[in-house]
């Protein structure tokens, strides 16, 4: 993820703005109908267009060990039963809320309004990711804010950058990057058009891989079908599923693309490991309407993948795996 840089070093962060974790931020504000899928505890901004967050990595989301292959959530193969870590995906969730929240507590964004991840990506230390213990784990996201565009008549910036460092016991463990697009109610239907009110397309006349093939813990996380040539098509099991589908969307969200982009690399890659970072561009809506496909091939570090509907490339991006 060539976007990402380190912030200022933790000992010049006043730490003295005490965070809480003891109770999450409003799930309105990181678009979360459950408030069990409320990753933000508590926020404080700072000069200069920085900010502190607390977050909390619940031990109930997938977890996967390191080690010579990765577990549920992760990756591809097995590891050994100990040092489970956390679903990297999180690191993707976290920085979607992050987004999304410093959007409209911090830089006016109305309650209306309707923000759009249009990149996301992240980068995990496999060295020194925090081990999943009995609880959640206390997150701190140093986070700053940049490339901000606003346009005249709008008191919120229209689009910006985001970019966190993530903490875990004094420990710097990773980082994440997202840009956000801040649409208008107006401007967002606009957009949508007659797309909002499709339907998923039915997948039944197809194959569906087997959790163990795509490395997750139960047949309701595959998001992925096989059509009768063995092409991988982006449907997911579950549209009720607790994290990806927490509220109905009118079309398939960023978070189903990336996991579907993962979970080709298992049936493409043959275990290519345990996930440690991505980058994925959002180039327009992937809809409802039509069969949505996603390629995955080796690429200079890791794996590149590509999803097109209709012929027309929606997202792509890069993965890259620990062994």
């Amino acid at each position: 993820m060539t976007e990402s840089r380190s912030l200022a070093p933790p000992e010049t962060t006043p730490e003295h703005l005490t965070l809480s974790w003891d109770s999450c931020v409003s799930r309105t504000l990181v678009h979360r109908r459950a408030v069990a899928e409320v990753l933000l505890t508590d926020a404080r901004a700072l000069p200069d267009d920085r900010f502190l967050l607390a977050a909390q990595w619940p031990r109930s989301y997938a977890t996967s060990r390191t080690g010579a292959g990765a577990g549920a959530g992760a990756g591809c193969g097995s590891g050994s039963a100990s040092d489970e870590r956390h679903d990297p995906m999180l690191a993707a969730e976290t920085i979607r809320q992050v987004g999304l929240y410093i959007c409209q507590r911090f830089l006016g964004a109305p309650s209306t309004s309707r923000p759009v991840i249009r990149n996301v990506g992240f980068l995990l230390d496999n060295d020194t990711e925090p081990v999943v213990g009995y609880g959640a784990t206390d997150v701190l996201c140093r986070a700053e804010v940049f490339d901000v565009r606003r346009v005249d008549d709008v008191p919120w910036p229209v689009a910006l950058s985001v970019r966190i460092q993530l903490s875990a016991a004094g420990r710097e463990f990773g980082s994440a990057f997202g840009r956000v697009r801040v649409l208008s109610e107006e401007e967002y239907e606009t957009f949508r058009g007659p797309n909002a009110a499709a339907d998923p397309v039915p997948d039944d006349v197809h194959g569906r891989p087997s959790p163990t093939e795509v490395s997750v813990p139960s047949p309701g996380d595959v998001m992925l079908v096989r059509d009768p040539a063995g092409a991988l098509l982006v449907a997911p099991a579950d549209l009720r599923h607790p994290r990806f589908f927490d509220h109905p969307s009118d079309h398939v969200p960023g978070m189903v693309l990336l996991e579907a982009a993962r979970q080709a690399a298992c049936l493409v890659g043959a275990s290519p490991g345990r996930l440690s970072g991505c980058h994925m561009q959002a180039l327009r809506f992937t809809e409802w309407n039509s069969p949505v496909h996603v390629e995955c091939e080796p690429a200079e570090d890791g794996w590149a993948f590509q999803v097109t509907q209709n012929g027309d490339t929606t997202a792509s991006g890069t993965l890259s795996f620990a062994t």
